[in-house]
């Protein structure tokens, strides 16, 4: 091993081993949840719960594998470069990225999609290092306009217009 890939035993070990747990906590859930989804009336082949039962147990038997392999017979290679990703993160910004995304679910309903999105891109290209705030405004603003009527109209799908309802 050369000097630069010198680490402790366990350096980049518990990073995926962490994310197979999470995964497989995730999986879990989905399967929970999806008991709890109503079937509709009438005959169908497949009923609502058929796609997210599908999703969890492919969840739960990938990550049920990564972490075996995470932990059986670990991937040195993976370990290693586990190790040198977390050594290069710089963390604030991964939490300040994570708080914006929150703050950013909780102003959905109130201000809506495209205002909403349009705080928060320009905020979380700030973090991530961007110096120029009109352009970052005026990319959120198209990316959110075509986004919501795109939802609307083409897929039927509403996102939330908050502040904005009665004019699109």
């Amino acid at each position: 091993m050369s000097a630069d890939h010198d680490q402790s035993p366990g350096a980049g070990r518990l990073g995926p081993r962490l994310v197979a747990v999470v995964l497989l906590a995730l999986g879990l859930l989905i399967f929970v949840q999806t008991f709890s989804i109503r079937q509709g009336g009438g005959y169908s082949a497949i009923g609502p719960r058929f796609f997210p039962l599908l999703v969890a147990i492919g969840l739960l038997l990938l990550s049920g594998l990564f972490l075996a392999r995470t932990t059986i017979r670990p991937d040195e290679d993976l370990m290693q470069q586990s190790a040198d990703e977390e050594a290069a993160t710089h963390w604030p910004t991964v939490g300040l990225v994570a708080l914006a995304l929150v703050v950013y679910a909780v102003a959905l309903g109130p201000l809506g999609y495209i205002l909403a999105t349009v705080l928060f891109f320009p905020v979380v290209a700030r973090f991530l290092g961007s110096t120029r705030p009109v352009r970052d405004i005026i990319i959120a603003l198209v990316i959110s306009v075509v986004i919501y009527e795109g939802f609307t109209r083409a897929l039927g799908v509403r996102l939330p217009a908050g502040l904005l309802q009665g004019i699109v």
